[in-house]
């Protein structure tokens, strides 16, 4: 009988097997004989440990989720990029958990809808602790606001690889990462427009177009 021991290392090389086939493939593209051969045993013990597919999917997921959740317990976007660089800083240990999370977010699963609903929260309450200090600019749509920063965090996530193209590596980097972080505060910082004509100009086409639709909308009951 195998010991206790025994049965967790098999089933966390399984999982990590898992991490990495899914990826690289996504989900649908990977079998239980596939992550078996990976993670060196039968495909019969990957059903035995995890009962299926899909259940061995969600504990990867589980798994992802709790390694960036105990970094800190109120993450804001500004700790999602300090996880990230982490594992950067460490790509041979940590490259298939970040394509795994790119997966996460792509492949249209609920754990990607919740993390990322998570985020939103805890940027949320990051940016309103920095208004309330007096230390981040005010917001005429704060949630917006929060959602738009997360979506950069996650970005070297999921467009690793556009993202090291265009600045000339194979891959992503901490080097790389580091040249986005600097422009990216910089433009939180210093902002690109000299004045607020293109956010006047915006804001006023909203509004405008807001009351051409609740015009239609009005003039088109029925008529006598």
């Amino acid at each position: 009988m195998r010991s206790t021991l025994d049965d967790s290392t098999t089933r966390a090389r399984i999982r990590d097997a898992a991490i990495l086939l899914i990826g690289r493939n996504g989900f649908a593209a990977t079998s239980a004989r596939a992550v078996a051969a990976q993670a060196g045993v039968s495909a019969g013990l990957v059903i035995h440990h995890f009962g299926s597919m899909r259940e061995l999917k969600n504990s990867c997921d589980d798994f992802i989720i709790a390694e960036i959740a105990q970094r800190k317990t109120g993450m804001g976007a500004d700790d999602v990029n300090a996880a990230v660089q982490e594992w950067y800083a460490d790509l041979d240990r940590y490259q298939p958990w970040l394509s795994y999370l790119g997966r996460l977010f792509t492949d249209d699963s609920e754990a990607g809808a919740d993390l990322f609903d998570r985020f939103v929260v805890m940027s949320r309450s990051m940016l309103d602790d920095g208004v309330a200090h007096d230390q981040v600019r005010p917001s005429a749509d704060e949630h917006a606001r929060a959602v738009l920063l997360v979506t950069h965090s996650l970005s070297s996530v999921i467009l690793q690889g556009h993202i090291a193209r265009s600045l000339g590596s194979q891959k992503l980097s901490l080097a790389s990462l580091s040249r986005m972080g600097n422009a990216a505060l910089e433009v939180y910082t210093e902002g690109i427009y000299l004045n607020s004509s293109v956010l006047d100009a915006t804001r006023d086409a909203t509004v405008n177009a807001k009351e051409v639709q609740l015009e239609k909308g009005q003039g088109s009951g029925p008529t006598s």
